[in-house]
């Protein structure tokens, strides 16, 4: 049994009463893959040929655990909590229907160097809003802006600075001290106007630890990349404990213009202590 990278195999299954052979794997099968299988005879020292190739889906399951997450969403669940005004809609995700909403994850221990990465659609150029978020992390339940461990990610709205943009703020262990505040500069922030269709799937994707990365790509994750850009965090250690992540993010002191995008629809969502695995998610393709 192949999932793309994963693989099961068995040799030695005994043939079952009728004339028919079944297999349980002895490991859970990775949920949400597409798997591919297919099987032969030995009678002695003879092989048959092996039979066509078919194809199942796994279960359509989130998780949550030490060290990784994940969140389909398209199953009108969530292992997460949902805040304010959401909708499931079916085969696409959740939708975060105003600025005020969005979905809480309570990680189960810190994840110091990690991926944090989703499909997100429904974003728009020139839509209301200042520094919007598309998804972000703290340290507990204090204010969102002021956190010390904040990690912010943006595509702003029609007051933003400038409008359209794509831009990032990461503080690795204070909100004042500047050493260990990590943003593109002026010019990268203007050199990152992107005018988004709410009609297309986007994959952001952030990574952290001795550097951070935002990359984002057109068409889901398998697409293009139309933002690809990083800075190396010499200073701190990203070390939030409790730590949160959200898609969208709480309104805080800077009010609803700074909060989630209204609209935005997500899913396949990974949090992890390593890179999303492959084959996590192909069921959803």
């Amino acid at each position: 049994i192949e999932g793309f990278a994963a693989t099961v195999s068995k040799a030695g299954v005994g043939e079952g009463a009728g004339g028919t052979t079944s297999y349980t794997p002895e490991t859970d099968l990775q949920p949400t893959t597409v798997f591919f299988w297919r099987a032969r005879a030995v009678q002695g020292t003879s092989t048959g040929p092996w039979s066509e190739t078919g194809t199942f889906r796994s279960k359509l399951v989130g998780f949550i655990r030490p060290g990784e997450l994940y969140d389909p969403l398209i199953h009108e669940e969530t292992v997460g909590e949902r805040v304010g005004s959401t909708t499931f809609i079916k085969g696409k995700g959740i939708q975060l229907n105003n600025g005020q909403s969005y979905v809480k994850y309570l990680l189960p221990q810190t994840i110091t160097n990690g991926e944090f990465s989703m499909d997100v659609e429904g974003l728009r150029a020139n839509a209301p809003g200042d520094k919007a978020k598309v998804f972000g992390m703290q340290e507990g339940q204090t204010d969102f802006i002021t956190n010390r461990y904040r990690v912010d990610i943006q595509y702003r709205g029609t007051t933003g600075v400038p409008p359209n943009a794509i831009q990032w703020r990461v503080l690795y262990g204070s909100a004042d001290d500047l050493k260990v505040r990590y943003e593109p500069d002026t010019a990268k922030r203007f050199a990152s106007v992107l005018l988004l269709n709410p009609a297309t799937v986007y994959h952001w994707k952030a990574t952290w630890g001795s550097d951070f990365r935002l990359v984002v790509r057109e068409g889901g994750i398998t697409g293009g990349p139309i933002y690809d850009y990083g800075l190396p965090t010499p200073r701190g250690v990203y070390a939030p404990n409790p730590h949160y992540a959200y898609l969208g993010a709480p309104v805080g002191r800077s009010g609803t213009e700074s909060a989630s995008i209204a609209g935005t629809i997500y899913r396949n969502v990974w949090i992890g202590s390593r890179p999303r695995p492959e084959t996590l998610g192909s069921a959803l393709r």
